[in-house]
This record gives C-alpha cells, sequence and structure tokens, in this order.
C-alpha cells in the first residue's frame, strides 16, 4: 500500500492529532504535565532539539498544534504530490500562441484534391494539423480558388506542408524526398507587408530560401481590386512547410508593430474579358472605391516606364491597383477618344488621392522634359 493512500494510518501511530482533544486526550495531556521536571525537559530537548527557556508545557502545546495542522499530511518523509482531484496552487499561465490566417491562391484541380470525397481529405489535414482549413466556392470562369489556413502559426505552416503532400498523393508521415515533385503555392499578402518579407535588397527572401530549400518570388502587380501581391512559393512538402513558417513569423512581428493594420481584401469574381479575367465592371470590395482618369496616349510611357517600372513604384507608394486600358477604351457612359488612355485606379479613398497625385506628377515632369526638348 502506497504512502499516499495510508496518511492517517501513519499519523495515528504517531498521535492522535484533532484540532479539538477529547476528554481523555485531555486527561493524557494533563498527565504529561504532571511529570517531573526533569523529565518534561528531556521531552522537550526530544520534540523540540531543546529549549532554553525550560517551559516544556507551552513547547509540547505547540507541538500538539503543529500535529493537528498537517494530520492529513502524514509523516514528513513520505509526502507524495497531491493527487489530480486536488486543486493545485495557482500558476501564472503563459499567453496563448498568436493566431494567424494566410490565404493562398489555388488551381480548382488542386482545389478538388485537397477536399477530396466528401471533405474526406481536408478533414484529415485539419486533424492532423490542428488548423482551420477552407476552400472558397468555385466561381464559373475563375480558374482558381481562395485556400485560407487559420490557427496558431505552428499548425497552419504545418497544414501547407500537409496540403503540398496531399497534392502529390505523398503519405503524411513520411519525410519529403529527393524525388519529390515541387509544388507552387501562391501566397495572398498585402502590398503593405510584402516589403518586411522580402527584406531590404530581398535579405528576408535569401534567408528564407536558404533555410527552406524553398524557392520564393514576389509579383509586382497587385491582384485586381485590391492592394494584395503575390508570393509564390515552390518547393517539396517540407521545404513548404519551413517556408510558410518563417513568412509567418515576419507577417506576426509585422502585426505586432502595427496593430491597426488592413486585412486582406482581395475577392474573387467571374471572368468576362478571358478565361480568369477579372471583370473591370465589377464594384470594388467594401470599404474601397475605384476611380478613372485619362492620360494622352503621349503621355502613357511616361507613368508606365520602362518594364512597368514607373507605375510599379506608384503601385506601391499609393497601395492601390492601377491598370491602364488599351488605347481606345471608353468610360461607362463615354465615347472612347483614341488619343487618351483610360486609367483605372481602385483602393481606398486616401490611397486613390495618393495615386492619383503621382500619376500626375509623372505626366507634368514628361510634358516639362518635352517643352524643354522643343526650345532646345
Amino acid at each position: 500500500m502506497s504512502d499516499v493512500t495510508t496518511p492517517s494510518t501513519a499519523v495515528t501511530n504517531k498521535r492522535p492529532a484533532s484540532p479539538s482533544p477529547s476528554a481523555d486526550n485531555q486527561a493524557q495531556t494533563s498527565a504529561k504535565r504532571a511529570k517531573p521536571d526533569g523529565e518534561t525537559e528531556k521531552k522537550e530537548d526530544e520534540t523540540n532539539g531543546g529549549n532554553e527557556n525550560g517551559n516544556g508545557e507551552e513547547a509540547t502545546k505547540k507541538k500538539m498544534d503543529a500535529d493537528a495542522e498537517g494530520a492529513d499530511a502524514g509523516p514528513s518523509s513520505t509526502l507524495a504530490p497531491p493527487p489530480a482531484s486536488v486543486p493545485a496552487a495557482p500558476v501564472k499561465s503563459e499567453a496563448p500562441p498568436q493566431q494567424i490566417s494566410m490565404r493562398s491562391l489555388i488551381v480548382t484541380q488542386d482545389a478538388s484534391i485537397i477536399i477530396g470525397r466528401g471533405g474526406a481529405h481536408v478533414n484529415e489535414i485539419r486533424e492532423k494539423s490542428s488548423a482551420r482549413v477552407t476552400v472558397s466556392e468555385s466561381i464559373p470562369g475563375n480558374p482558381e480558388r481562395i485556400l485560407n489556413v487559420s490557427g496558431p502559426l505552428d499548425a497552419v505552416a504545418k497544414a501547407f506542408g500537409l496540403i503540398v503532400r496531399r497534392i502529390n498523393d505523398e503519405p503524411f508521415d513520411v519525410a519529403s524526398v529527393p524525388g519529390s515533385r515541387a509544388v507552387t503555392i501562391k501566397f495572398i499578402i498585402p502590398n503593405s507587408r510584402m516589403g518586411s518579407v522580402i527584406g531590404k535588397g530581398g535579405s528576408k527572401i535569401k534567408e528564407i530560401q536558404e533555410a527552406s530549400g524553398a524557392r520564393l518570388n514576389a509579383s509586382e502587380a497587385m491582384l485586381p481590386g485590391s492592394t494584395e501581391r503575390v508570393l509564390s512559393v515552390s518547393g517539396v512538402a517540407d521545404a513548404v512547410h519551413i517556408a510558410v513558417y518563417y513568412i509567418g513569423t515576419i507577417l506576426l512581428e509585422y502585426q505586432e508593430r502595427n496593430p491597426g493594420a488592413a486585412s486582406g481584401s482581395y475577392r474573387q469574381v467571374g471572368a468576362r474579358n478571358g478565361p480568369g479575367g477579372p471583370d473591370p465592371n465589377a464594384p470594388p470590395p467594401p470599404g474601397m472605391q475605384t476611380q478613372q482618369i485619362f492620360i494622352p496616349n503621349s503621355l502613357v510611357g511616361a507613368i508606365i516606364g520602362k518594364g512597368g517600372s514607373k507605375i510599379n513604384e506608384i503601385r506601391g507608394q499609393s497601395q492601390c491597383n492601377i491598370r491602364v486600358t488599351d488605347p481606345g477604351t471608353a468610360a461607362p457612359g463615354t465615347v472612347a477618344n483614341p488619343e487618351e488612355r483610360l486609367v483605372t485606379i481602385t483602393g481606398y479613398p486616401h490611397n486613390i488621392n495618393t495615386a492619383v497625385s503621382l500619376l500626375y506628377a509623372r505626366v507634368e515632369q514628361e510634358r516639362a522634359k518635352m517643352i524643354d526638348q522643343n526650345h532646345a
């Protein structure tokens, strides 16, 4: 029989220890007090290690009181941890892990594989990763769907690794091998946070690539009707798992520094101008607006720049989606002018104002340059 289950027996063999002694106990106590002083002092030395005051009566009473208070604890040499049913002393709990939500674009075919028949595959991914995994509905004319994974960062990173394994039809519990096929996950990242992921001169992306073995590529243009860009992560399951963890860490650090930062705004729309093409007349997401301006054909090159460098710079500074239409395109309710180009700007009102100012500044700079050339 263990010490934990017999504490009262051990104490009883030593001395009765009731907080309120009975009449018999009181008599026994009185008898002890009536013993000769020498014997009392000896008892004091045995129980208290000696007492310079020689006050045996007070020492004996303190000893009995102490025994009474600790009667349920048993002998000190046989103490065991309290059973699970006994609440332990309150301990300061650690803060819960930070939650993160990461979205990505996946082709419809991969989405079907991830979901599985009757949701069997996605449920297995949820169970093994402890993350919340959802896939948007398929939209006619749009070849991609939005995959959303949320939860603690560890769980989210693990879920994306399992998603790659599911797409490749690989076992969940076996490490990636050199022959594993690389899969590309296209993450949707707010433009305001992409700089933190890229790092100065691409330093962060290089670090993530070296640490994970995955390849990362950030798009220059923003997604239609939003202020978000695509970060493509390509690699085998383990590489994607590690890369997602590093990317998520950077995004969480950004969120801590900028607690009021807006979340993603990209929403899918059906195609009207070709497979996968967005509807140019679709309303912007909630809170966002669209403004259209006209730029003379002769000055469009100034705002686009070589290889789109200037317009991409303006997109980044304004956090707006800016689209330049083909020559002769008319705005709704207007007549097309072949000498002008329609520029559509989508974003939040203050961002649109920034974009318009930057665009017009580029136009004025180009005009001034043309005037100087003519006068030369």
